[in-house]
């Protein structure tokens, strides 16, 4: 996701001749993630039905959102290149789509359950939870792109899934945000992952580009009524998240320094998250003619970039040491005799390496 927001940015960045190769390296990148997580849970795949259909605890269904949210994010830069590229990314779009209604369902069916079985329903809101909007939100950013492309019935099926996608995902970005609003007022950020909360500015600006896509989709122009209301949505839902990122910022940060967690995993939820947010100021600058809004738009998309090459270099130093201490050991000595293997009983002596943070 952090790749593909950075191949968005980078035309707004004066650096044209970046966004396709970040492009495709980030459908290189969901290629090799979904590879990764086939091999990784191949044995899940033998699991009971009952077990792929359960539904847990929320926390159980946001790491799985950024699925679809990834989906669409490939979608939607895929939908401006020529070729095949568009016929790629209408593939992505079509995932995107199916993923973000089943996952989002079962998010919205285990919150629910949650809220009838327990006192205090907000309990449990972290910033993660603003990735079930954000799915929708990106698919309606998705099918927008596509709808200007095509032509009769499609188009129109994409300009309506563009606006209730949009719909959709507002009022349930403005949802999590008043449970969390209720949540950390009531005990704090907690001790959890802060930079998760992140993830709540970012799709505040998700929102607000979502809302102004779904309104210049392709096709006949929307009744009055439907661009005055999405106008007032973009602007007062990106004003919100550029009033939550400071403090949202300002704690993620104290959280990355403090647990070191920035050299340790790469934060890309960071990274997206300002890039997504950087795409909601330059909708609102332009729904509102405001250079004000629009040059903070600029600045947030600099900062993308920026963090997409700095954690981009802490990924791939931290992946180089683990090819190196993966390939085979010697199986014999300098004089050729046999090595013998260690016993599998015997203790390890070596220090064991820190737990991620």
């Amino acid at each position: 996701m952090a790749t593909g927001g950075a191949a968005q940015l980078a035309g707004a960045c004066g650096l044209p001749d970046a966004v396709r190769p970040l492009l495709w390296l980030a459908v290189a990148e969901a290629g090799w993630i979904a590879a990764r997580g086939l091999a990784r849970h191949r044995g899940q795949l033998r699991l009971p039905l009952s077990d792929w259909v359960g539904i847990g605890p929320p926390a159980e269904h946001t790491g799985v959102l950024t699925v679809p949210l990834g989906l669409a994010v490939v979608a939607t830069g895929l939908s401006v290149q020529p070729g095949a590229a568009e016929t790629l990314g209408a593939g992505f779009l079509a995932l995107a789509w199916l993923t973000a209604v089943v996952l989002v369902a079962r998010f919205a069916l285990s919150v629910t359950r949650r809220s009838t079985t327990s006192m205090s329903s907000t309990a449990s809101v972290d910033g993660g939870w603003f990735l079930a909007p954000a799915a929708l939100l990106g698919a309606g950013i998705a099918a927008g792109a596509y709808a200007g492309q095509a032509v009769g019935l499609l188009a129109d099926v994409l300009r309506w899934a563009t606006l209730l996608a949009a719909g959709v995902g507002l009022a349930g970005y403005w949802a999590v945000a008043v449970s969390a609003g209720l949540a950390v007022s009531r005990r704090g950020l907690g001790q959890g992952n802060r930079v998760l909360w992140w993830i709540a500015a970012g799709c505040g600006g998700l929102a607000a580009a979502a809302a102004a896509r779904a309104l210049s989709a392709g096709g006949r122009p929307w009744p009055s009524g439907v661009v005055a209301a999405g106008h007032a949505a973009a602007v007062v839902t990106w004003s919100l998240a550029a009033v939550l990122a400071v403090p949202i910022v300002v704690a993620s940060m104290s959280s990355l320094a403090r647990s070191r967690r920035i050299v340790r995993a790469a934060p890309w939820p960071p990274t997206f998250s300002t890039a997504v947010f950087a795409l909601g100021a330059l909708a609102t600058g332009k729904v509102l003619e405001a250079p004000t809004v629009t040059s903070v738009g600029k600045a947030a998309a600099g900062a993308t970039l920026a963090l997409w090459a700095v954690t981009a270099t802490l990924h791939t130093s931290r992946l180089l040491p683990s090819a190196r201490r993966r390939r085979p050991a010697r199986t014999t000595d300098v004089d050729g005799a046999p090595m013998v293997p260690p016993s599998a009983q015997a203790p390890q002596t070596a220090a064991m390496a820190a737990p991620p943070g």
